[in-house]
């Protein structure tokens, strides 16, 4: 007599499958809900630390303290951020570096790093080129621009005087 269905070791070995393929995939979607919020985190301390450079750049002269911090209001969240103003071996120029962190993160975690570089250590328009030391050079500028004109046209050569044999 032959009986149509399944047996109970088929039914478990079923179920087995199925266990594993939804922990399999329970595991993929929390993996994915982490790393969308580690990444949403990041980008906004990126954007602050962004900012922080910004807004140093926007005084017109660099910070008078070499170390700031701060707390801001960003994106529904309270946030710290810090502004180191270092030197650097160009005259004129200075390097900037923020960094911020959601204001209850521990202190090693600091998901938003931004440089950026501000300074006077540019030649004026049409003046004398500028060297990386910070001065002012007396080299000459290249040909057909002269300092604080109009580039000149240049001549195109002109063609050999002996017609082209056929």
């Amino acid at each position: 007599m032959s009986r149509s269905g399944f047996t109970l070791i088929e039914v478990l070995v079923a179920l087995a499958i199925v266990a594993f393929g939804l922990t399999a995939l329970l595991a993929t979607t929390t993996e994915t809900a982490r790393a969308s919020g580690y990444l949403r985190e990041k980008t906004l301390a990126q954007w602050i630390a962004l900012n922080r450079i910004s807004e140093a750049r926007l005084e017109g002269q660099p910070p008078a303290d070499e170390d700031m911090s701060g707390d801001i209001d960003y994106a529904g969240e309270n946030w710290r951020w810090e502004l180191k103003t270092l030197k650097t071996p160009v005259k004129g120029i200075v390097r900037l570096e923020a960094r911020a962190q959601l204001a209850d993160a521990g202190e090693d975690s600091w998901p938003g790093f931004a440089t950026g570089f501000m300074g006077n250590a540019i030649a004026p328009p049409g003046g004398p080129p500028f060297d990386m030391r910070g001065d002012a050079t007396s080299r000459t500028p290249p040909a057909g621009k002269p300092p604080g004109g109009q580039p000149q046209p240049v001549e195109p050569p002109t063609p050999p005087d002996d017609p082209p044999e056929d």
